[in-house]
């Protein structure tokens, strides 16, 4: 039987103008973290990859947050129907005065 959860992903910071819409559902058919996390590369291209995944490591690009309701969680955690996953990139620029 080929049962799949239900996740909310919001997108915060760069990811959000990687993206088509700063906030979505997605379905997975095998529950964790890092299944999420290539779950969102593949539908969302190249230019997320690069924000996401440091080529020299192959792992999150340091700095990168992501949450599992609230929380950060390890890569082989579980995920459960209706999770809230966020994802941001650290603040950056912007000018004084």
């Amino acid at each position: 039987m080929d049962t799949k959860i239900s996740i909310r992903v919001r997108y915060l910071g760069a990811f959000a103008d990687a993206v088509p819409s700063k906030e979505e559902t997605c379905e997975l058919g095998v529950p964790i973290v890092s299944a999420l996390i290539d779950h969102l590369i593949e539908r969302n291209g190249e230019k997320f990859r690069r924000l996401m995944i440091d080529p020299s490591t192959g792992a999150l690009r340091s700095g990168t947050t992501l949450l599992v309701n609230g929380h950060r969680p390890e890569m082989k955690q579980a995920l459960s129907d209706g999770d809230e996953v966020a994802l941001l990139t650290p603040l950056a620029g912007g000018k004084s005065g």
